[in-house]
């Protein structure tokens, strides 16, 4: 599998960021795609399904994410020291690519930040890091602004899949 890696900004104003299949949803209304996204057993029914990875932020906002992929994807060192949490892997059935953007985007193609990014089939673990990227020195200036060189907010990570047991839940994190 060759390898890649993409970052985006990604906005939310329903409170969650996501990774998902873009052939997996198609709505043709909107009260579809509300019923789908306000009822959690049909977003666990997704996560189950592996077409539909929560990148569960708890609140509005934007975030900068970075997706990786490769035999075995892993942080850099300087991820790595301003990790705060990961998930535990999630089921990623990809059928050729996946997108990612904020909760509000996904079934809708015609967004920027949901263009679908081409992944080669198969079963994928994803994970999901929270990264404390305001800690680092080299991510912020002297008004404590995001540098060129700024850590995302969040990485995930996809791994050619092994086998499970995957996460199944709505909540990325554990909360201690």
């Amino acid at each position: 599998m060759t390898g890649g890696e993409v970052a985006r900004v990604v906005r939310t104003n329903a409170g969650m960021c996501a990774v998902w299949q873009p052939e997996a949803f198609h709505f043709d209304e909107f009260v579809e795609w509300e019923d789908w996204a306000t009822e959690n057993q049909r977003l666990l029914e997704s996560i189950t399904e592996g077409t539909f990875i929560p990148v569960n932020v708890g609140g509005d906002g934007v975030f900068g994410v970075v997706v990786r992929w490769n035999a075995s994807a892993a942080l850099t060192a300087r991820e790595e020291e301003y990790l705060v949490v990961s998930s535990e892997p999630y089921l990623f059935e990809c059928r050729g690519s996946f997108a990612m953007g904020g909760l509000e985007e996904v079934g809708n193609d015609s967004l920027a930040s949901s263009s679908p990014i081409p992944l080669a089939s198969g079963r994928y673990a994803v994970t999901v890091f929270l990264i404390d990227w305001k800690a680092d020195s080299r991510s912020v200036d002297a008004l404590g602004k995001p540098t060129d060189t700024a850590l995302p907010d969040l990485v995930v990570l996809f791994n050619k899949e092994a086998t499970g047991p995957f996460r199944t839940r709505l909540e990325t994190f554990d909360r201690p």
